[in-house]
């Protein structure tokens, strides 16, 4: 089958995008799947958080231009996970965002660059700015999902809402066509991230779920699945998969491998008892202290 194509999506940054790209691609790619990832950010941190293998002649910018990914796809040192590298940090300023303003078919490159490597995956996920601008619409055109990472904070939610509404809006197509860009607003997935053990984080997450359905119905979904506040998804951020860092932990909190399989299994149930593996050890296995790459 063709490759799904998740874009994560937030308009405000430092909620965990990076982080939820890079350690939800690794743990499919230990799965099995083949997984490619796309560095849409132009702080380009994607870009520089798991050891290459063998770099590419080029990266975002070609494949924008040319609506193809022919010579932009990296190799990672894990298996099954590529990565295109964002070679353009000018953000709305940059050569990829002027080259975008040329021409208004310059806005479905990214998708069609997509079309042409489908098969070639089982996933794609593409990382995004915190911030609205017209890369960040190239690839809610070109994704088939949303997944969009959210503090469980009032002023975040809030924010959060009122951008998809804008979009929905700005994707909702016009008396007399049927869609104003050939595609409608793909599903969007909530996922409470960096999430405080408290009956503060409690409240508002109800306050922001009740919020999300009155204001957006049908259109989003809260997942049931919450990234915590923990110092390993921190760390994770060092270039080692968080899954990998972490199979046990005392307590009740989950360790980082099974919140991360709960968050596949939710987005993917087709993948639930696939269990992740990697140097030839089945990772629901391993017993005592986690074990590093």
């Amino acid at each position: 089958m063709p490759a799904k194509t998740y874009g994560i999506t937030c308009t405000k940054g430092g909620v965990g995008k990076t982080t939820t790209t890079a350690n939800t691609g690794a743990l499919l790619a230990d799965m099995g799947q083949r997984v490619l990832l796309i560095d849409a950010d132009p702080q380009q941190s994607l870009s520089r958080l798991y050891q290459l293998q063998q770099k590419a002649n080029f990266g975002l910018t070609q494949l924008y231009r040319n609506a193809n990914a022919e010579g932009c796809i990296s190799k990672t040192v894990y298996s099954n996970l590529d990565i295109v590298i964002n070679d353009d940090p000018g953000g709305d300023s940059g050569a990829i965002s002027t080259f975008l303003r040329e021409s208004i078919t310059h806005f479905q490159h990214l998708f069609y660059a997509i079309e042409g490597i489908r098969n070639q995956y089982d996933y794609i996920l593409i990382d995004t700015q915190g911030a609205k601008g017209i890369i960040q619409e190239t690839v809610i055109f070109a994704a088939d999902v949303l997944l969009s990472p959210v503090q469980p904070k009032v002023l975040d939610g809030r924010e959060f809402i009122h951008g998809t509404v804008t979009l929905i809006n700005k994707f909702k197509p016009r008396p007399g066509f049927t869609s104003i860009t050939g595609r409608a607003l793909p599903p969007v997935k909530v996922l409470f991230s960096q999430w405080d053990r408290n009956s503060d984080s409690e409240s508002v997450s109800r306050y922001l779920r009740a919020e999300f359905d009155k204001e957006v119905d049908g259109q989003v979904t809260v997942l049931n699945t919450i990234i915590p506040r923990l110092k390993v998804y921190a760390e994770s951020s060092l270039g080692t998969p968080v899954h990998r860092l972490e199979q046990t932990r005392p307590g009740s909190t989950l360790p980082a491998l099974q919140t991360m399989l709960d968050l596949i299994y939710e987005l993917e149930p087709k993948l639930i008892g696939i269990e992740p593996e990697w140097n030839g050890m089945n990772a629901k296995r391993v017993q005592g202290e986690a074990t590093n790459v």
